[in-house]
């Protein structure tokens, strides 16, 4: 049975629809359900499968070009159909959009009467009767803001294409930067997700008044809540699980966070539906968790997990972005120590969740009578609100509130869970901190101390050392190896990748003296396919704290005192 293939609708907002590559060549065989073409709306990218098998006869559409939902974009029939009414029906269709979209004002338009540089009316009559310019081309045009009849065609019969567009806008560009001793390197228009995003943060920062509080909490019992409940559930729990848990109990307390402001009217929602911040390749989107107030640590772990996995490997739908109450964003991961989160309309407010800190602060006391020092770490947070809803006094309570929940997590969790960590320094053992004591008392040998731990540096001995111990390079190398290790062993439980051991080797060269390249190689027993072993690496390297000391901004803050 022959039909129109039209663009399809991804969400009751979606105006135009972008297509970005036909997966079947014209006059090719498809099959029911095979993928024919990938289109992307404003928001989110879909797929456009064929209803049954066939050919695909005709095509109305350029890669690249957009128009409204359920405008044809090709027809698939079998090779002897008839197809001249379907043909017909498409053409009617296709004119009748022209002509809606020839009715539509534009934002600026010429006050000259005869047309402008950039393409207005008078030059759509040229260029329609004295010039053959492909939909693309015309489109980029207008993107790039090209005159057409400055353009010379090099395609079929003299035709103007996109690639002719772009070749005169790089000339024009590469005068005017060369006039300012400057070269342009990209042009890169704002299109599909990108400008929707973009549209939404303008209306954001214009509509609601942006005001940022912030507070951070002492975060020693919220990782050792988060340890306790991952050794006790078969769910991967992570800080984010219990930070929303955190997040949900404190919009049951002050619910006016928990809400939208639309047309003058502010709307407090019983269900906490937390928008989680994602950062995909299109830009910033917030798949939202919904009824986080309802869900037990388990599954808030894993749904939260899926939603973000989907989100990342592009299986979002527009339902999944819909619906959100409050929205949480987290820029600690990269590093970030302090930021004002962009509220995401119509809700009124967002929390920005920052790196964290590790300082010394005063705790018990010490064999002098006086108060010793304590390294510990602290959450700092960031919350965005719109003042015309809330005050900033309401906001500093509902930052109290969530403090006192995050350093008091443990009655977020399930009961059964084993809270002999609830106090800090019960283990045997006593972690460094991040603060190592390396000891030379003599030679060039040495002792390395990090909290209850202790191991031997040393040299060659044709350098004046013993050889009882690694040097100090192969030391920062053994880091670094143990680092790439665990964390590509957690990616890959994050992925449910079945890895088996993970071994990490590491070299540096030269031999001796200053180091001038170093290489590193993960050795891994598994059967994982190569894309998700390359996908897993990669997210290891990145997310390894020791790799992230290579960079060349990192400072060293170097002192000295006597003993």
């Amino acid at each position: 049975m022959a039909y129109i293939i039209r663009m399809p609708k991804l969400g009751l907002e979606m105006e135009r629809g972008v297509l970005l590559e036909w997966h079947v060549e014209k006059q090719e065989s498809v099959e029911e359900g095979e993928l024919v073409a990938e289109v992307e709306s404003e928001k989110s990218v879909g797929e456009v499968e064929a209803r049954e098998d066939g050919v695909l006869r005709r095509t109305y559409l350029e890669e690249g070009e957009a128009v409204p939902p359920g405008t044809p974009i090709g027809i698939v029939a079998p090779t002897d159909a008839e197809i001249d009414d379907l043909e017909a029906e498409a053409k009617a269709d296709l004119e009748g959009e022209k002509a809606a979209d020839a009715e539509k004002p534009t934002e600026a338009e010429p006050e000259t009467g005869g047309g402008d540089a950039a393409g207005g009316g008078a030059e759509t009559s040229t260029t329609s009767d004295d010039m053959r310019v492909s939909p693309r081309a015309r489109k980029r045009a207008e993107e790039l803001g090209v005159d057409l009849t400055t353009v010379e065609g090099t395609g079929y019969q003299g035709a103007i294409t996109e690639e002719d567009v772009e070749a005169t806008a790089e000339e024009a560009a590469g005068a005017v930067a060369a006039a300012g001793g400057r070269t342009l390197a990209e042009e890169r228009p704002f299109d599909g997700m990108r400008q929707t995003i973009a549209s939404r943060l303008s209306e954001s920062y214009r509509e609601a008044v942006h005001v940022t509080v912030h507070r951070e909490a002492d975060a020693e019992d919220l990782f050792a809540a988060v340890d306790a409940a991952d050794d006790a559930l078969e769910a991967d729990v992570s800080v984010q699980d219990v930070l929303l848990l955190a997040v949900s109990a404190t919009l049951e307390d002050h619910p006016a966070f928990n809400a939208t402001f639309e047309d003058d009217t502010h709307r407090i929602w019983e269900e906490h539906n937390l928008g989680i911040a994602v950062d995909v390749e299109q830009g910033l989107i917030a798949p939202v968790l919904r009824d986080v107030e309802s869900k037990s640590l388990s599954e808030l772990s894993e749904e939260r997990r899926t939603l973000v996995d989907d989100a990342l490997g592009g299986e979002y739908t527009m339902d999944d972005l819909r619906g959100g109450t409050f929205t949480v964003t987290n820029l600690g991961v990269l590093g970030v120590e302090s930021f004002d989160p962009v509220i995401n309309p119509p809700q009124v407010a967002i929390l920005g969740v920052d790196a964290v800190e590790e300082r010394p602060v005063r705790g018990g006391g010490s064999e002098a009578g006086g108060e010793a020092l304590e390294w510990r770490r602290h959450l700092p947070l960031d919350l965005s609100f719109d003042h015309r809803v809330v005050d900033g006094a309401d906001a500093a309570r509902f930052l109290g509130t969530l403090v006192d929940n995050l350093e008091e997590p443990w009655d977020l969790l399930p009961a059964d869970i084993d809270r002999s960590g609830r106090e800090r320094g019960e283990s045997e053992e006593e972690m460094p901190g991040r603060t190592v004591t390396a000891t030379n008392p003599d030679g060039m040998h040495g002792r390395i101390d990090a909290g209850s731990f202790e191991w031997q540096y040393d040299e060659p001995e044709d350098s004046g050392g013993t050889e009882t111990g690694p040097t100090p390079v192969d030391v920062f190398l053994g880091g670094l190896a143990s680092c790439l290790s665990l964390s590509t062993r957690y990616q890959a439980k994050k992925r449910d990748a079945e890895i088996g051991e993970i071994s990490v080797t590491t070299d540096a060269d030269p031999e001796h003296g200053s180091v001038e390249s170093i290489e590193a190689t993960i050795h891994l027993e598994t059967d994982a396919d190569d894309e998700t072993v390359e996908r897993i690496v990669e997210l290891g390297e990145r997310g390894c704290h020791v790799s992230q000391l290579l960079r060349e901004d990192l400072e060293l803050d170097l002192s000295w005192d006597r003993q």
